[in-house]
C-alpha cells in the first residue's frame, strides 16, 4: 500500500523536471529501474519520489493502479506521447490562484450527490454536518434529494436546500485534496455557498438564507413561468423579445454569448423554439419561477423582512478570501446590508460575466462547483476577453460530469491543478499514517543537463566593445507599501520555536491570542502534526556567535508536511522614516531567505515587528503575519501593515565632471575598484587611493598604469589591513591631510558566500564588511561633504543558493549606511548585481547565478547610476525582471518583482574577446538543472508552416480525446463526429492558445469544424 493515494484510490507517481526534455528522459531512466527490478510496485515508486525529489517545473502525474499501467504511462512519457493514465503540466508550473465557482439553480437532479456521497469521505463529512444543521432549524432533509435512488419532483423548498448542500460537499472534496481557494464566485444562488465557503456567513446562516429564501418562493404560489439559456449576444436577445408579445426579461448574463430569459413560460418556449429552427442553441431550464425580473419587485417587503432579525450576524463578515457576487458584479464586502443583498440576489440580473472578469485580478484558475459542468463555456468566452489572458494562461475545470461512476473525473481535474500550480501541496495526497520505508536501492537520479560555461577572457577596456556583450542596469530600492487588503489562510497548526528562550512572554502571548484567529499551538515534545513553524530570534547579544547559532539551522523543524516557515524579528527592517534596523536582526532575515532555495516546496516567510512593541500588539501581528497569504515579507508598525516592493528608479546619467577630486577605494584592486578607479580617473579625479590588504596581482597593476597614462589622475596602490586598527593609522599617516571627497568601501570576499557559518567565519566576515567601516570613517580624513558609497551585493535582498553567511554580511552593510544617514552623513549602499567578470577562480559562482536572469552589467553604466543616484540604498542590476520573478515566484517571493516584471529585458550581445573574435571556447561542463527560463513550448512557426501547426494540434487532439499514438485521425471528419465533446473542446482550445499562441474560438471547434479546417484556420 502506498503511503499517497489520489481521491479514486489510484497511486499518484510524479515525474518532474526543469525542462520538457528531462522529464522524458527522467520517465526513461525510471522505466529502464522497473525493468530490472521486476518486484518494485507503483506505491514503492511514488513514495520514493515524493520523499526524496521536490517537485520542478514541468510535471507529469501518472495515476496508476498497477505496475503494467505504471510501465505504460512511462513509455508513454518518455515517448512524448499522451497517455490516459496521465496529466502533464501546461508549460512550466508557476504559482496558482484558485478560484471555486458555485453555479445557481437549473442543473439539479434526485440523486446527483449518490455516487459522491458513497465515495468520497470529505463529501459525506460535510453532507452529514450540513444535513444536521437543517434537521435542527428546519427539520428538513434536503439529503434525501441528492441521494435519491429514483426521480422526484423539483419542490423549489427542498431543491434550492439540496443544491445548496451539494456545492458545500463538493468544495470540502477540493479542501480535502489540498486545493484552498483564493477566491470563490457565487452564480444566482450559488452566492450563498460561495459566501459560506469564503468565511462571509457561518453554515448556520447559510442555511437559513437558502431556506427562507425558498420558502418565500414556494408561498408566492407562481405558476406558468420559466427560464432559458440561449446562445446569442445581448442585442440579438433583446430583438428577439422586443418582437414577441408575451412577457419576457433578459435576466441572466453568464457571457457575451450565453445569456439566460425568464417570463411566462409559453413566451420562453416561442423563443426556444425560434432559435432551435435556427440552428442556435438555446434550452429551457428547470427553474419553474420569473428569477432575477422586475416580477420579483413587488416582494421586497416579504423578502426583508423574513429574514431580518433570524440570522446569527446581522453583517456579512470580514474575511480573507473574496466573495465575487454575480448579484452586483463585484466583491460582497461588510458594508453591504444582508437582508437586502439576498432580496438584490434573487430580483437582480445575474452579472456572471463581470463577476468572472472582477475575479480574474485574484484568481487564475476557476474550478466550478458542481457535479456536472454549466458555466465553463461562459467563463470562456469571457476570459479570452481579458487584455492578459493569454500571458496569464487562464485555466478553467469542472468538478465531476454527470455520467460518472466514480471519482476518476475528480481525480484528472485535482491532478490538473496539482501539475500546473507551483504551489500545490502534495502532502495532502498522503493516505493515513507514514510509512517508513527503506530507500530503494540503486534507485535512478535525478536527470540533469550538462551546460557549457563561457571560457575566461581577457579583459576588454574600449567602451564600446564593452557594451557589445553587458547590459545596461535598472537602478531600483526597496520600498514598503502599506497594504490596504490582506488576503488570508484557514487557521493554522503551528510549531513556536525559540532556541535562545529569550520569546517565553511573547510566545505565551500568542498562545492566549491563537483561539481568536482558530489557530492552534503545538508545545514541545507533542508529537501533533503542524504545517508552519515560527522562528523567533534572541534580542541581542554577541553578534557572530549569536548568527551563527541562528545560520546552522538547529531550530529547522523537519519539513515533512511544513507548509510554511516563518522568521520573526523586531526592529529588522527600516520600512517608515526614523526606523534604524537591528544589525543581528537584518542579517538573519537575509540568511534566512537563502534557505528557500535549498526547500522547494515550503515558504521561508518573515515579517518583522516595531521593536519594543508591546505584548498583546506583538503577539496579534504574529498571528496574523502567519494567516497573511502570499505575501512573503511584511512588516507591522504603528499606523499599519506593509510589505515589501522592489521598485524602479529613473536612472539619470551625467556628462558634468565628478565632483569628487579626492578618492579613496577600499579593495580597489579587485575588480570592482578597479572598474571604478578608471571611471572616475576618467571623468576628473584628481587623485584616487586604492586600498587592498595584497596590493593587487601583475594584470592589476598592468590595468592600473594603462589608466594612470591615458587619464590625468594621479594612482595610488596602499597596502591595508583593514580589520586592524594599526594598519589603518599607518594608511591614514600616508595618506596625509588630504580630505577625501568620496570613499567607496568595495572589498568583496567571495569565499563568504560558501562558507561554514562559525563564529570564527562570522566574525571575520562581518570584520572585514561591517566592523572596518566604524575605524575607516573615524581614522581617516573626510571632508565635511565627503560622500561613502558601500558596495553590497543583490545577495542581500533575493538571496542565493549557499549565500547565508554572503547575503547577511552585505545586509549589514546595507544597514549601516541607514545608521549613518541617520546621523547626518551622505552615505549609500549599492546592491550590485553582475559584474561583468566574476573571474577565472570563481567558475562555481558564475555556474550558481547563471539562467537566472541576471545579465553582466556594462560598468561604466552600473557606476554612473550607483554613484549619481542620490543618498539611499539601491539596487543597481542588469535583469530579465520577469524571469527572475518567474523563478523567484517557485520559492514564494513573486509578490517582491510585481513592480518590475513588466520593464523589457536588456539586450546583451555574444561575448567578445579583447581582440575581438568570438569567445566561444568552454572553460568547463558543470551539471546543472536545465535553465529555468527556457521556453516551456515550441517556438510559433512561421503561419504557412502547416505541416508544423499540423503535428501540434494532431498531439493536443490525441491528448484531450486519450487517443493512442496508432490511432488515426480523418482530417475531414468534424471534430465533434469524432467523438469531441464541449469540455475537450474547452482543453484544445486551451493547448492550442499555449502551444501556438493563437486564439481558436470554441465556436468553430462545436460548429462542425474538421482537423483540417482547423489547421486552416490557425494558418491564416
Amino acid at each position: 500500500m502506498s503511503s499517497y493515494l489520489l481521491p479514486d484510490g489510484t497511486i499518484p507517481v510524479l515525474l518532474s523536471s526543469d525542462h520538457p526534455d528531462l522529464l522524458r528522459r527522467e520517465a526513461t531512466a525510471l522505466l529502464g529501474y522497473l525493468r530490472e527490478h521486476p518486484g518494485v510496485q507503483p506505491g514503492a515508486v511514488a513514495d520514493m519520489l515524493f520523499r526524496t525529489r521536490t517537485p520542478r517545473r514541468h510535471r507529469a502525474l501518472a495515476m496508476v493502479g498497477d505496475r503494467a499501467e505504471l510501465l505504460a504511462a512511462l513509455e508513454s512519457v518518455a515517448a512524448g506521447d499522451p497517455h490516459p493514465s496521465v496529466i502533464a503540466s501546461d508549460g512550466a508550473a508557476k504559482p496558482r490562484r484558485i478560484g471555486y465557482v458555485f453555479p445557481g439553480q437549473g442543473s439539479q437532479r434526485p440523486g446527483m450527490g449518490r455516487m459522491l456521497y458513497q465515495h468520497s469521505e470529505a463529501f459525506r463529512t460535510a453532507v452529514d454536518e450540513c444535513q444536521a444543521v437543517f434537521d435542527e432549524l428546519f427539520g428538513i432533509s434536503p439529503r434525501a434529494y441528492i441521494l435519491a435512488e429514483e426521480e422526484v419532483d423539483d419542490d423549489v423548498k427542498i431543491v434550492q436546500p439540496a443544491l445548496f448542500m451539494q456545492m458545500i460537499g463538493l468544495a470540502a472534496m477540493w479542501r480535502a485534496a489540498g486545493v484552498d481557494p483564493a477566491a470563490t464566485v457565487g452564480h444566482s444562488q450559488g452566492e450563498i455557498s460561495a459566501a459560506v465557503v469564503s468565511g462571509l456567513m457561518s453554515l448556520a446562516d447559510g442555511v437559513r438564507v437558502v431556506t427562507l429564501r425558498a420558502n418565500l418562493v414556494d408561498s408566492l404560489g407562481l405558476e406558468g413561468y420559466s427560464m432559458a439559456v440561449v446562445g446569442v449576444d445581448r442585442d440579438e436577445c433583446e430583438a428577439l423579445l422586443a418582437r414577441y408579445s408575451g412577457w419576457a426579461e433578459l435576466s441572466v448574463v453568464n457571457s457575451a454569448h450565453v445569456l439566460a430569459i425568464s417570463g411566462d413560460r409559453s413566451a420562453i418556449l416561442h423563443v426556444v423554439e425560434t432559435l432551435t429552427a435556427r440552428g442556435t442553441f438555446a434550452k429551457e431550464i428547470r427553474v419553474a419561477y420569473p428569477a432575477h425580473t422586475s416580477f420579483v419587485s413587488k416582494f421586497r417587503d416579504e423578502f426583508c423582512t423574513s429574514l431580518t432579525g433570524k440570522l446569527d450576524s446581522p453583517d456579512f463578515a470580514a474575511t480573507s478570501v473574496t466573495c465575487f457576487g454575480a448579484t452586483l458584479g463585484a466583491p460582497i464586502t461588510p458594508d453591504l446590508p444582508v437582508g437586502d443583498y439576498w432580496y438584490w440576489n434573487l430580483r437582480n440580473r445575474v452579472r456572471f460575466d463581470q463577476a468572472v472578469a472582477e475575479a480574474t485580478a485574484e484568481v487564475d484558475t476557476f474550478v466550478e462547483i458542481a457535479d456536472h459542468p454549466a458555466l465553463l463555456l461562459a467563463m470562456q468566452e469571457t476570459l479570452s476577453t481579458v487584455p492578459d489572458g493569454l500571458t496569464r494562461g487562464f485555466q478553467t475545470l469542472g468538478t465531476s460530469r454527470r455520467t460518472a461512476t466514480d471519482l476518476r473525473e475528480f481525480t484528472r481535474s485535482l491532478a490538473t491543478v496539482a501539475v500546473n500550480d507551483a504551489n500545490y501541496t502534495w502532502g495532502a495526497l498522503r493516505a493515513g499514517p507514514i510509512v517508513k520505508r527503506p530507500p530503494l536501492l540503486d534507485f535512478p537520479n535525478t536527470q540533469w543537463n550538462s551546460k557549457p560555461m563561457w571560457a575566461p577572457f581577457e579583459y576588454v577596456t574600449d567602451p564600446a566593445a564593452e557594451a557589445e556583450f553587458t547590459a545596461t542596469p535598472l537602478r531600483a530600492r526597496e520600498e514598503w507599501v502599506r497594504l490596504e487588503r490582506r488576503r488570508q489562510v484557514p487557521p493554522r497548526t503551528l510549531k513556536l520555536i525559540d532556541s535562545s528562550g529569550e520569546n517565553a512572554e511573547l510566545i505565551a502571548a500568542i498562545g492566549d491570542g491563537a483561539g481568536r484567529f482558530g489557530a492552534k499551538i503545538v508545545s514541545d515534545g507533542d508529537a501533533t502534526a503542524f504545517d508552519t513553524a515560527v522562528v523567533f530570534l534572541p534580542a541581542d547579544g554577541d553578534l557572530a556567535a549569536s548568527f551563527a547559532e541562528f545560520a546552522t539551522t538547529a531550530w529547522l523543524p523537519a519539513l515533512d508536511g511544513v507548509q510554511n516557515v516563518w522568521l520573526v524579528t523586531a526592529g529588522g527592517e527600516a520600512v517608515v522614516p526614523g526606523d534604524e534596523p537591528d544589525l543581528f536582526h537584518a542579517a538573519a532575515q537575509a540568511g534566512f531567505r537563502c534557505l528557500a532555495l535549498e526547500h522547494l516546496g515550503v515558504s521561508f516567510r518573515h515579517v518583522d515587528l516595531l521593536a519594543a512593541a508591546a505584548l498583546p500588539d506583538a503577539a496579534k501581528a504574529v498571528l496574523s503575519a502567519v494567516h497573511t497569504a502570499d505575501e512573503p515579507e511584511i512588516a507591522f508598525r504603528g499606523d499599519g501593515v506593509y510589505a515589501k516592493r522592489l521598485t524602479a528608479d529613473p536612472v539619470e546619467t551625467s556628462t558634468e565632471p565628478v565632483t569628487a577630486r579626492e578618492i579613496v577605494i577600499i579593495g580597489g584592486t579587485g575588480k570592482i575598484g578597479l572598474d571604478c578607479c578608471e571611471h572616475f580617473a576618467r571623468t576628473g579625479a584628481a587623485r584616487i587611493t586604492l586600498v587592498s590588504r595584497s596590493g593587487g596581482n601583475d594584470e592589476a597593476a598592468e590595468r592600473i598604469r594603462r589608466i594612470a597614462r591615458d587619464t590625468s589622475a594621479e594612482i595610488v596602490v596602499r597596502t591595508a589591513d583593514i580589520t586592524d586598527t594599526g594598519s589603518l593609522e599607518a594608511l591614514a599617516t600616508a595618506h596625509g591631510a588630504h580630505p577625501i571627497d568620496l570613499l567607496i568601501h568595495a572589498a568583496v570576499d567571495y569565499t563568504a558566500a560558501a562558507a561554514t557559518p562559525t563564529p570564527e567565519a562570522v566574525a571575520a566576515a562581518v570584520a572585514a564588511k561591517v566592523g572596518a567601516l566604524d575605524d575607516l570613517l573615524g581614522i581617516l580624513p573626510l571632508a565635511s561633504d565627503a560622500r561613502i558609497l558601500l558596495c553590497s551585493s543583490l545577495s542581500a535582498t533575493i538571496g542565493g543558493r549557499g549565500h547565508l553567511l554572503y547575503a547577511a554580511v552585505n545586509r549589514m552593510l546595507d544597514v549601516a549606511a541607514t545608521r549613518r544617514r541617520a546621523a547626518g552623513v551622505a552615505c549609500s549602499s549599492v546592491q550590485w548585481g553582475l559584474w561583468r567578470e566574476v573571474g577565472a577562480d570563481h567558475a562555481d559562482a558564475l555556474a550558481a547565478i547563471s539562467a537566472t536572469g541576471l545579465f553582466p552589467m556594462n560598468a561604466t553604466a552600473a557606476i554612473e547610476a550607483g554613484f549619481h543616484a542620490p543618498a539611499g540604498n539601491h539596487l543597481v542590476v542588469a535583469a530579465d525582471w520577469s524571469r527572475i520573478a518567474e523563478l523567484f515566484g517557485v520559492y514564494g517571493f513573486a509578490p517582491l518583482f510585481t513592480e518590475l516584471e513588466e520593464i523589457p529585458a536588456p539586450v546583451m550581445a555574444t561575448p567578445r574577446a579583447a581582440g575581438g573574435s568570438s569567445a566561444t571556447a568552454a572553460a568547463a561542463t558543470v551539471d546543472t538543472p536545465a535553465a529555468p527560463a527556457e521556453a516551456s513550448t515550441p517556438a510559433e512557426p512561421a503561419q504557412s508552416d502547416n505541416g508544423t501547426t499540423a503535428e501540434r494540434v494532431r498531439f493536443a487532439l490525441r491528448t484531450v480525446m486519450g487517443l493512442g499514438a496508432g490511432e488515426a485521425i480523418d482530417g475531414s471528419t468534424p471534430l465533434v463526429a469524432l467523438g469531441l465533446d464541449s469540455l475537450q473542446a474547452l482543453d484544445l482550445r486551451k493547448r492550442i492558445a499555449v502551444d501556438l499562441k493563437r486564439d481558436l474560438p470554441v465556436t468553430a471547434i462545436l460548429g462542425g469544424a474538421s482537423f483540417d479546417e482547423v489547421v486552416a484556420l490557425l494558418g491564416t
